[in-house]
């Protein structure tokens, strides 16, 4: 016979509320339409990062929990019992798979704790199917929340979670997370409700930044300008999060193009997050790219980072009449490596330098 759980042990909810949600109108929309009581067994959400998805998992388990919920699905009251475990971290009944809780899966399995990736494995998955056999805690139901589940490479990881998935139970909840759902196993998509998070208007990021992290209203339209749908992205930029390495990916692109015949510092991608790292150079090069390019074709207006208007300016000047073009190529090039460093097993530093070669030809 199963035991009830015991709230304190393991790694099972986020150690603080959630931030503020913003946007998706449709999701929170169709959840309150379906309410409660008639949730299915699992759910992926996906779209691109920094959009909500993890948020808006925590914030529907914490008010599927509640006692005294003020609406659906984003209501939790943040004073009961059950709202205020969750908020110290010591939920019985939502397990959240973040780095500490797969640290944890491995040292009970008997492995070693000093893994390279935080990916779930088997041991992950065999830990979650273990908790979500047991008796809810509070009484309700038992939530699990996968962030990055496109991440997971491990057949035996989905197999595991397969069968879970093909026994639905009215006890249990899964919120699934990804970027990319195309690389989620189809047998796993086929037994969740997929739900598409778009990006978030510029003036939703805007008021967000203004009105819950005290930003003045300029400095939120420039964060949300450059953020490009992505709340996390802003919020990231406004707390300096990888500044110096976005920073350095922007001066390279532009130099490349602009000075083809010398040899550009490529940005240095750490050797513990070299595939963290390559995300952000892309999206840094893409993004001061595509601000040249929309100086060259459209003026000032069409630029996001407007900080680095005199970079575009010399970088338009530069190249010339043909400028539109080939900034064009440039981006394709970008996009061309992002596809590789996300498709293969590429070294990093290699698919930077052949982005470097791709540059300086355009």
């Amino acid at each position: 016979m199963a035991k009830t759980k015991e709230p304190e042990s393991d790694v099972r909810a986020q150690p603080q509320p959630p931030p503020p949600f913003v946007g998706q109108h449709a999701v929170v929309e169709y959840f309150h339409r379906l309410g409660p009581h008639d949730l299915a067994p699992a759910y992926l959400f996906h779209g691109q990062r920094g959009v909500g998805k993890r948020t808006f998992a925590a914030i529907l388990a914490m008010t599927l929990h509640c006692e005294r919920p003020t609406s659906f699905p984003l209501g939790y009251c943040g004073t009961c019992g059950p709202c205020r475990r969750a908020i110290a971290g010591s939920s019985g009944d939502t397990i959240l798979i973040s780095e500490e809780f797969i640290r944890e899966a491995d040292r009970l399995a008997g492995k070693s704790v000093d893994r390279k990736t935080d990916v779930m494995g088997i041991e992950t998955s065999r830990r979650i199917i273990q908790l979500m056999q047991l008796h809810s805690y509070e009484g309700g139901r038992l939530i699990c929340i996968v962030p990055d589940f496109d991440f997971v490479t491990n057949d035996a990881v989905y197999n595991a979670l397969l069968k879970e998935l093909e026994e639905p139970n009215p006890g249990r909840l899964f919120l699934l997370t990804a970027q990319r759902p195309d690389r989620v196993l189809p047998t796993i998509r086929s037994r969740t409700t997929c739900l598409r998070f778009d990006a978030l208007a510029e003036s939703d990021i805007a008021r967000q930044l203004s009105a819950h992290y005290n930003v003045p209203a300029e400095r939120a339209r420039t964060l949300a300008r450059r953020a490009q749908g992505s709340l996390g992205d802003a919020l990231a930029d406004l707390a300096g999060e990888g500044v110096d390495l976005r920073g350095s990916a922007r001066a390279w692109a532009l130099n490349c193009v602009r000075e083809p015949r010398k040899m550009s510092q490529a940005p240095a991608l750490s050797k513990e997050s070299a595939r963290e790292d390559i995300v952000e150079v892309l999206h840094a090069a893409r993004l001061a790219l595509r601000d040249a390019l929309s100086l060259a074709l459209a003026g000032d207006d069409q630029v996001l980072d407007r900080a680095a208007r005199s970079e575009y300016e010399r970088t338009v000047a530069a190249l010339g009449p043909d400028a539109a073009p080939r900034l064009v190529n440039a981006l394709q090039a970008v996009n061309e490596a992002a596809r590789i460093a996300d498709e293969t097993n590429i070294p990093p530093a290699n698919v930077i330098g052949w982005l470097q070669v791709q540059l300086r030809s355009v």
